[in-house]
């Protein structure tokens, strides 16, 4: 019997390009990254995370579907919970970070046509500032 966690399996799955569209939820891509974070540098796990993600897009036939901009952010909004608390598991950390699963959960940092764009699928856009700011 295999005890390792659904999560970690999906994520050998996920960068091995073995995984399939077929219900993979929006939990399951946070649940990735988590463990893709739990295990890798983050530059090594945002890199396996991408590119599974992005091979999965296109073996799905919707390779506009993968956003670099979707993915590092939310990659990096995962790896500053996970540096300031401690998760057993990635249940675990669904469960007590389920504002992430929630539609427009990036909406506090991207203006929704800034995420939508042709320019944040290919390439990981950084915010705008909401206010203007000026020196002195």
């Amino acid at each position: 019997m295999n005890d390792e966690p659904q999560s970690l399996i999906l994520l050998r799955r996920l960068i091995s390009e073995e995984l399939t569209p077929a219900g993979f939820s929006h939990a399951d891509h946070i649940a990735v990254a988590f463990e893709a974070l739990k295990r890798y540098h983050f530059f090594d796990a945002l890199q396996n995370v991408a590119n599974g993600l992005q091979a999965l897009a296109t073996r799905a036939n919707a390779p506009t579907k993968f956003n670099a901009t979707v993915t590092f952010a939310c990659m990096s909004l995962i790896a500053e919970r996970m540096q300031l608390n401690e998760y057993i598991c990635a249940e675990d950390f669904l469960q007590r970070n389920s504002d992430l699963l929630k539609p427009g959960f990036l909406s506090p940092y991207y203006r929704h046509d800034r995420l939508s764009g042709a320019l944040a699928r290919s390439v990981a856009l950084l915010p705008l500032p909401t206010t203007n700011h000026t020196e002195g």
